[in-house]
């Protein structure tokens, strides 16, 4: 997930049923919806996959963290997440971590030099040693997560509204990351070759920070899909979106652009990261982010210049545990208490809602 920094200006919305009517379906087919969630040791995933199985929720993206303190229980923490998703016809969408991920450069001492060739053996022998233990079932590894708002301009902060070019990832943190996602893709390559599959390698991006995939691309990382998260603010359209630096663009001609397909596999509203948000159905900030989170969706799932696969939202439920606001974000509250985009995403997804559950759509317009 990333921090949403302020708009500089306001796009008026495209009404929903005139978006429909201008705007023709994306001709990749039907999308695919899913959701963010933890892994199989910090959630009852058969709580979890039975709410999705029931809302048309068919995918489920979580972490895959490679580490020496993982090793014990990962691979057989995967082997029942999978057992158990195949019941419930749900795909996993894991998300690899490598140790220099937690900032350790030498998997333990195993690397003791430390370096760019360290990082990247690390990462290769890691990825490869996992993901073929699971090459008969997970098509598709994404490549850490994020790792673009890893980038810092001279003066500490991130490079939104920035980041269009490869050049200004050109800096000693981005260049310790290509040996990790090439160490990766790599691997990933390798297996397919092995064995003569077709595994897929995501690459995500966030924000204006498309020179992120440019650069990698530039250093030998290769990549298959796009991933991009969204968090957007009410009144905002994407088909003219903030271009911070440069001039208001169309994001979706922007991802189309790189002629792959794309995953948007975190998408909510943005005002839940502003510290008014009440996470209380009938107040005004919470009742905005619903909005903008159906408006979001709709341009999804309208648009037809870019090649997307699938809409994810992050995230499943709630984290009360945390500071605010990463303790907001879930579609519910807990695994008995839903939120009224439970019942949004699930009319997306194509599956039939209780009359209660269609009437709070219905008074918000939905």
């Amino acid at each position: 997930m990333f921090l949403v920094v302020k708009r500089l200006f306001l796009v008026a919305l495209l009404p929903v049923l005139g978006l429909v009517a201008s705007v023709g379906i994306a001709s990749a087919g039907p999308l695919t919806w899913g959701v963010d969630g933890p892994d199989g040791r910090r959630a009852d995933l058969k709580a979890i996959f039975e709410v999705m199985r029931a809302r048309g929720l068919t995918q489920y993206r979580v972490g895959a963290n490679l580490a020496r303190d993982t090793d014990p229980y990962e691979v057989q923490m995967y082997r029942d997440m999978l057992a158990l998703a195949k019941t419930y016809g749900i795909t996993l969408k894991p998300i690899l971590a490598t140790p220099f991920a937690w900032g350790d450069r030498t998997d333990g001492g195993k690397y003791p030099a430390g370096d760019w060739n360290a990082l990247y053996q690390q990462a290769y022998s890691r990825t490869y040693t996992f993901v073929v233990n699971f090459k008969d079932q997970i098509n598709d590894w994404e490549m850490g997560n994020e790792i673009n708002l890893l980038a810092l301009d001279p003066s500490g902060k991130k490079l939104y509204g920035r980041g269009w070019t490869a050049e200004e990832f050109d800096m000693p943190v981005m260049n310790d990351w290509v040996a990790v996602l090439k160490g990766m893709s790599d691997a990933i390559d390798k297996i397919n070759h092995d064995y003569g599959l077709h595994l897929r390698r995501v690459l995500n991006t966030t924000s204006t920070m498309f020179g992120f995939l440019d650069f990698m691309a530039s250093k030998g990382v290769g990549f298959d899909v796009i991933s991009y998260h969204y968090y957007e603010s009410l009144n905002q359209n994407p088909n003219r979106a903030w271009g911070g630096s440069r001039q208001p663009y169309n994001l979706f001609k922007k991802l189309a652009s790189y002629g792959k397909p794309v995953v948007f596999n975190e998408v909510n509203c943005a005002e839940i990261y502003k510290p008014t948000y009440e996470n209380e159905a009938g107040k005004p900030m919470t009742e905005a982010c619903y909005k903008s989170l159906y408006a979001t969706l709709s341009f999804i799932t309208h648009q037809a210049d870019a090649n997307v696969e699938s809409v994810l939202i992050y995230e499943m439920l709630d984290e009360p545990a945390k500071a605010p606001p990463e303790n907001r974000f879930g579609l519910m509250y807990d695994i008995h208490t839903p939120k009224v985009p439970l019942y949004m995403v699930s009319r997306f997804a194509g599956k039939a809602l209780a009359p209660h559950e269609a009437e709070e759509l219905s008074k918000r317009g939905m």
